[in-house]
């Protein structure tokens, strides 16, 4: 009869076993570099910082004063993907201490229209937000769109394009004719995406400026303003966007 019990041999594979699937139950912490760029996504939210995952099983930090416009109103929330760099790990505890690039528009697309020049990132450039205003100055015109760099910023990676369809200038127009090299202008950020080249729009800014105008008039018929004998007479010449808007009011 032979015995069930286990040989040394099969003590010591069954041991090698059971080190090699604990090891690989621990995750290893990644060793983070000061000036490493990473792609993290917002988890918690506290009262001085705002903390993300940076996978394995672990976490980096942001002062939320940086993340925050210049009224204090924080631009993320719990969810939000943010492309940072790190500025710092901690010795003692590992914390990874990060310094927000770009704040990505949320999948709702509602990325808002404040200036996004009041947080500085690394380098001191300012924080870009997806979905943004941002001022800027051309820096080049092309047959395919405007270069412009971003106020506060220099070099490649503040410089966006705005495509010739974000112009907000008549099809097959001559781009050199409305835009030149020094003039200010406005845009909304467009994307971001992961090497850094910037998409803006400056015809997408107007429209929301045509939102936001009509949105106003519109709440004001309907708390009564357009009965006060002081109102103002109701804007004209919306466009397309505001006349299907209005529709929408009388009906």
């Amino acid at each position: 009869m032979s015995s069930s019990r286990p040989s040394a041999a099969s003590k010591e594979s069954f041991a090698s076993l059971f080190e090699q699937s604990e090891g690989a139950g621990k995750q290893r912490r990644r060793q983070y570099h000061t000036g490493e760029t990473v792609e993290v996504t917002v988890v918690a939210i506290a009262r001085e910082a705002v903390f993300a995952d940076l996978g394995g099983k672990q976490e980096g930090m942001f002062e939320r004063v940086a993340l925050a416009d210049g009224d204090g109103n924080l631009r993320v929330t719990v969810g939000s993907r943010i492309s940072a760099v790190v500025s710092g790990v901690d010795a003692g505890t590992g914390q990874v201490r990060l310094t927000p690039v770009v704040v990505r528009a949320s999948d709702d697309g509602d990325g808002g229209t404040s200036l996004a020049v009041s947080a500085p990132a690394a380098g001191g450039a300012p924080l870009l937000v997806e979905g943004a205003r941002v001022k800027g100055k051309v820096t080049g015109v092309e047959r395919y769109g405007v270069f412009v760099q971003i106020a506060g910023t220099s070099g490649r990676s503040g410089r966006g394009l705005v495509p010739t369809a974000e112009t907000a200038t008549p099809r097959s127009a001559d781009l050199k004719k409305h835009f030149t090299v020094g003039q200010d202008v406005e845009a909304k950020i467009l994307n971001v995406d992961e090497s850094g080249k910037i998409r803006l729009s400056i015809s997408a800014l107007r429209v929301d400026e045509e939102r936001g105008q009509f949105e106003s008039y519109a709440k004001g018929e309907r708390s009564g303003g357009g009965n006060d004998k002081g109102a103002k007479p109701a804007p004209r010449n919306f466009g397309t966007l505001g006349d299907l808007l209005a529709k929408k009011v009388k009906r």
